[in-house]
């Protein structure tokens, strides 16, 4: 006899602004596209304290996308701020000690904070780079290479992609847009 699978689900508010579609899940059902919940995790950074939103955020900049293009994206949902007061506010509240990382159920181990700091830390700087070199026109759009993948270049990188054409800027929209491109 099988045991009966659970999870865990947690309720948020979500607001209709998205850059993308909302995506089917086998079994959720539809579930927020990666980046939209990536940015949607990066304005709680500095609208609350919790470790999660902080882990998560390191995750994403790691597999998603960098720190500074989704607090770039992110000022499209929340025009109140800017990429950098994102960054600011971020920085100023994104400590926590490993009692309080540990208390979050990991698959496996959980990770150390002073790690976790260390990664931040780095995160932060790249992404204060940046955002110091994407045009200021474009502020609160999603960034996107050619192909219509998240771009993912570096600081070093981004002046010659943005001089080659090589990024695009998504606009998000009510119920979020597949993104046309255009060369």
């Amino acid at each position: 006899m099988s045991r009966p699978r659970w999870a865990e689900l947690e309720w948020a508010r979500d607001s209709a602004f998205r850059f993308f579609p909302l995506l089917r899940h086998d079994e959720l059902g539809l579930v927020l596209h990666p980046f939209d919940l990536a940015t949607n995790k990066v304005l709680a950074l500095v609208g609350r304290l919790e470790v999660r939103d902080w882990i998560d955020v390191i995750e994403s900049h790691e597999r998603l996308q960098p720190l500074g293009y989704l607090a770039w994206a992110a000022c499209g949902k929340d025009p109140a701020f800017s990429p950098g007061s994102i960054l600011d506010l971020a920085a100023r509240s994104a400590r926590y000690p490993d009692d309080e990382v540990r208390q979050l159920a990991f698959a496996g181990a959980p990770p150390d904070a002073k790690d976790l700091a260390v990664r931040w830390h780095a995160a932060l700087a790249a992404a204060r780079e940046i955002v110091q070199i994407l045009p200021p026109a474009e502020t609160g759009k999603c960034v996107l290479d050619p192909s219509g993948a998240l771009h993912r270049g570096s600081a070093s990188d981004l002046p010659e992609s943005l001089r080659l054409g090589r990024v695009l800027f998504h606009q998000g929209r009510i119920r979020g847009a597949i993104p046309t491109l255009k060369r």
